[in-house]
């Protein structure tokens, strides 16, 4: 029988840039910023990093010299003379192809930093590496994914570890159906297909902790042993050292008595890669990037196996006879039958983790004792009770109008107080806060909603109860706001955004009445709105707020906010006589998220003047650091594109990276967009692609 199979290449050319794609955004930046406009820059002009005497240098592709500005801007360049530029033909495929490659001058670079609320009383600062940087870290990855996969198979406790390099081939068949992955896997999953490249390395054994919650080797864990001791790494990415990874990749003493040659070595490169993207900073890593994970998870895979081979050098402990470990990222899952074997593991492991300057924390340590069901298993599954039982969804026989068989009716309807009321005695019940089930409870709203469009549409036309169906989405938004309010942090923030994005669009597309839509719209406007006055409007809380401001941005022009209310929003401090300032300088995320929401409209020409203004005073503060910052850099590509900003302002950006004004138009014109897409942003789009991608 021939097969329908459809292949999805990705491209040979691809392999090298796809980590920039793939490995490098934070999953918290704003939907609005992406690294898709960038990637597709590398991809047209096969942009690769190339080794120069002794020295790096950028190669790409191109008959002239239109691009090199950006170049200059987006790399720390050496002057452009002959002893550091060189244009030469190669050959490929028969085809004579004209290469252009720029010496680098320097590879070390400042990170754009930005925090986010964690914790009650904390917060996590997460980075966007530089430009430069991120070619650095594709190169890597071409160079060394064998060593990396090699590193990451010594462990026996891990159970999420690169398994293998992406496959490059996809097809969409039968087989594919069967054995597709779940769109809200973090990474790709070995053994399943994707349609899509969610990360660079397919991952073993489960891509989120709730899977391996739910799977058989959990509960075979639990029916040999009657304990279950959970631990934690204290600020674990915080506190790497860097230089640890030679230890890791070639031993503690080995690497300490080669300490010269180290540089030349696997772990070295690895090294060096990281310190260089974060000011040459040895104690800690930069957060966000899947690639840092790579990273600690080599320097952890080399403690499992020490600590495996201590306990049974010295107790006579066995993995899997006496007791099972299990590690997921930072986080270790002892299960045992005795105290003394927990006292063991916990006082090498402490030790182990000492030698590579981090710690066990003492809050997160939690002991369960057989039948083991944590407070959040079973918050979790009231919680999936209670909704069950509140969104009441029906599918009945009923007469077709014109004239066939029964036909299958489906209603639905939202006893929201109840949910409400079901929804916070399950949390008091179990003793879990309302952070421990958020994301797993939004999910699960997500999908209903989905699920309740989707039946819908399936009604005969004379069977459609719009206002049922809006009454149902105005329940579930009462809910999801008021669960939302009580710990909003990004990652719920996304849930919740593509939540309004997802109803938005789907009022749309089962065409709902005018005067019905917008009670849904109202009801979106009115919340968020309270919601962001109410959020304290400091660097801490910026990036919700922007992906909230970007929600209402959905609605469409009849639901504007005022200007003084956006200011207000991104932490603008508002004069008597109506003038903005600001205290500090903005971030490029709240800037760009500004200008995506007012554009070129004319009621907000007060504020998109004070954002010029800022911009302007952005470079000029930090002008000594014009090539190495990486939020500067992005801001000077991303702008050049951005059709809300006044050419003067473009020209300015340009000539402080030494572009002539008669060659800023070249630059414009280097690529449709860099980092944010200013003409075509579709926020349901942007949010389904953070589908494959993980937070921390």
């Amino acid at each position: 029988m021939k097969s329908n199979a459809r292949k999805m290449k990705l491209s040979p050319k691809a392999r090298y840039q796809r980590p920039v794609a793939t490995d490098i955004l934070p999953f918290e930046v704003p939907p609005s910023f992406s690294n898709s406009g960038f990637f597709a820059f590398l991809m047209q002009l096969e942009v690769k990093i190339s080794n120069w005497e002794n020295g790096k240098a950028v190669r790409w592709i191109a008959s002239d010299d239109r691009f090199d500005d950006a170049f200059r801007i987006m790399f720390r360049l050496a002057d452009k003379s002959h002893e550091n530029f060189r244009t030469f033909t190669e050959v490929h495929d028969g085809k004579n192809l004209n290469v252009r490659e720029w010496k680098i001058s320097d590879i070390r670079t400042m990170p754009f930093n930005f925090r986010i609320s964690h914790k009650e009383t904390e917060f996590r600062q997460l980075s966007v590496i530089h430009p430069q940087a991120q070619m650095f870290v594709a190169e890597f990855y071409q160079l060394h994914s064998s060593e990396i996969l090699y590193h990451c198979s010594k462990s026996s406790f891990s159970i999420r570890f690169p398994a293998s390099v992406a496959k490059s081939v996809r097809y969409k068949d039968r087989l594919f159906k069967e054995n597709v992955g779940d769109p809200g896997d973090s990474v790709e999953e070995a053994g399943k297909e994707y349609e899509g490249s969610g990360s660079y390395f397919t991952y073993s054994k489960y891509s989120n902790i709730f899977k391996f919650y739910e799977n058989y080797a959990y509960l075979n864990a639990e029916r040999k042993f009657g304990w279950l001791h959970k631990l934690d790494v204290s600020s674990c990415f915080d506190s790497i050292y860097t230089h640890s990874i030679t230890w890791a990749t070639l031993g503690r003493e080995v690497a300490k008595e080669n300490i010269n040659y180290l540089g030349t070595t696997f772990g070295g490169r690895f090294d060096r890669l990281i310190r260089e993207l974060n000011r040459g900073e040895t104690n800690g890593i930069v957060i966000g990037p899947e690639f840092s994970r790579v990273f600690a998870e080599i320097i952890l895979q080399d403690v499992d196996r020490s600590l495996e081979q201590v306990l049974l050098s010295e107790h006579g402990l066995t993995n899997r006879v006496d007791y099972e470990i299990f590690r997921y990222v930072d986080d270790y899952f002892v299960f045992c039958d005795r105290e003394e074997i927990a006292t063991y593991v916990k006082r090498h492991l402490s030790e182990l983790l000492k030698l590579v300057k981090l710690t066990l924390s003492s809050e997160k340590s939690e002991v369960y004792e057989r039948p083991i069901i944590t407070p959040l298993t079973i918050a979790k599954n009231r919680v999936s009770s209670c909704l069950a039982e509140r969104i009441v969804t029906k599918v009945e026989k009923k007469n077709d109008p014109d004239g066939g068989d029964d036909i299958d009716y489906f209603s639905v309807r939202i006893q929201t107080t109840s949910l409400i009321v079901d929804f916070k005695a399950a949390l008091k019940e179990s003793g879990v806060k309302y952070k421990d089930v958020l994301n797993y409870t939004l999910a699960a709203i997500e999908r209903r909603v989905n699920f309740i469009f989707r039946k819908f549409k399936a009604n005969h036309d004379d069977h459609k109860d719009y206002r049922e169906l809006v009454a149902a989405m105005l329940g579930i938004l009462e809910f999801s706001a008021f669960i939302y309010a009580a710990q909003p942090r990004v990652n719920f923030t996304v849930r919740l955004t593509r939540i309004v994005a997802t109803i938005v669009d789907k009022l749309h597309e089962v065409e709902v009445e005018r005067d019905l839509k917008d009670r849904v719209f109202k009801f979106i406007f009115d919340n968020i709105n309270r919601h962001i006055k109410h959020t304290p409007h400091d660097r801490f809380h910026e990036v919700e707020t922007l992906y909230l401001l970007l929600a209402l941005n959905k609605l469409g022009r009849g639901y504007r906010i005022p200007e003084r209310n956006i200011a207000t929003f991104v932490g603008l401090e508002i004069s008597d006589a109506g003038d903005y300032s600001f205290k500090r300088h903005m971030s490029y995320f709240s800037i760009s998220v500004c200008l995506l929401y007012v554009r070129n409209q004319a009621r907000y020409g007060k504020l998109r003047n004070f954002l010029e203004a800022q911009i302007r005073k952005k470079f000029e503060d930090r002008k000594a650091y014009l090539h190495q910052d990486s939020e500067l850099v992005i801001a000077a590509l991303d702008l050049q594109c951005c059709p809300y900003i006044s050419h003067r302002l473009k020209e300015y950006i340009a000539t402080s990276y030494g572009v002539e004004n008669a060659r800023v138009p070249l630059l414009q014109g280097a690529a449709p967009y860099w980092f944010t897409n200013w003409e075509n942003f579709d926020l349901s789009r942007e949010l389904d692609k953070k589908r494959a991608r993980e937070v921390y």
